[in-house]
């Protein structure tokens, strides 16, 4: 009969060493719990009070290859690209060279194509042309030839007035029969001492035919004046003004014409201008009220 014993079952593995291996683990545990934390808090603390560093690299930004490759531009190497980038004309080459030559056409563009066959339809549809029943009238004899230039005048004029002679008897004419020329009214003559009236002369106004003088007196430094317009010339600088003074006659008294010119713009202008204002507000009235008619006025004070 077998026996039992009670009791717990010995536990294998268990000896001296055990309680040393169970405390180097919970110790690298602890460690690695630890090392982790402040890690990420060395990170944190990084991205929100550390200031970023930037560090210049060493050498050279850009080097040029010994040997760049490719294929060389036809713009390069010119005069006008210098021009362009340096400012000013470089100097003469030391060697000059031609132009390659420009790729003519190949051997088989040269090559004569066969043109098509033309169709023969031509000739069947061509007919011969009967002449003129009158060509032989009209045709100089031969032994004409060696007549004098009188003759062949001659000859020449009286077949121009057969032809003329054929023209007149071959035109239609109406006959009085039709009912639209048998009734249409004849047109009423006028009377016999109307005569047409001549056409009258244009006018010549005086600044066309006469010398418009330029003025030449300097005005003092503040003078208030009113321009009217630049002309090309003095005498359509004097035709405004006679314009101006026909159209504003009241508001023109006591107004002086002043033509000054000017060598702006790269031509020579005549501008128009009228003096005689108190100061510079009587001169601006004045520009209103041409401006309110819709003449062209600005009010300028001399530098």
């Amino acid at each position: 009969m077998a026996t039992y014993e009670q009791g717990l079952a010995p536990q294998s593995g268990s000896g001296p060493a055990q309680p040393w291996v169970n405390a180097t683990g919970a110790l690298v545990s602890l460690s690695l719990i630890f090392g982790i934390g402040y890690w990420g808090y060395q990170l944190i603390m990084r991205d929100v009070t550390g200031i970023p560093v930037v560090r210049a690299m060493e050498g050279e930004m850009r080097v040029l290859p010994d040997d760049p490759g490719g294929d060389i531009a036809r713009h390069v190497g010119l005069s006008v690209n210098e021009l362009v980038a340096m400012g000013e004309a470089a100097a003469p080459e030391d060697r000059l060279v031609l132009a390659p030559r420009m790729p003519g056409l190949a051997r088989e563009d040269l090559e004569a194509r066969p043109m098509a066959a033309v169709d023969d339809v031509g000739e069947e549809i061509m007919q011969p042309v009967a002449l003129l029943p009158d060509a032989d009238a009209i045709a100089v004899p031969a032994q004409t030839m060696g007549t004098t230039v009188e003759d062949v005048l001659a000859m020449v004029a009286e077949i121009t007035e057969a032809e003329a002679r054929s023209d007149v008897a071959a035109m239609d004419r109406v006959p009085a029969s039709v009912p639209g020329v048998a009734v249409s009214l004849r047109p009423i003559l006028r009377p016999a001492s109307l005569r047409p009236a001549p056409a009258p002369a244009p006018a010549i106004t005086r600044a066309s035919t006469t010398e418009v003088p330029v003025t030449t007196v300097s005005f003092a430094t503040g003078t208030d004046l009113v321009q009217l317009g630049a002309f090309s010339s003095p005498a359509l600088a004097a035709e405004e003004w006679a314009r101006l003074e026909s159209r504003f006659g009241a508001l023109m008294n006591g107004r002086e014409r002043v033509v000054q010119v000017s060598t702006q713009s790269s031509g020579t202008w005549y501008r128009l201008r009228a003096s005689g204002f108190a100061d510079r507000d009587d001169a601006r009235r004045f520009c209103a009220a041409l401006q309110a008619e819709g003449a062209e006025c600005i009010a300028v004070v001399v530098n």
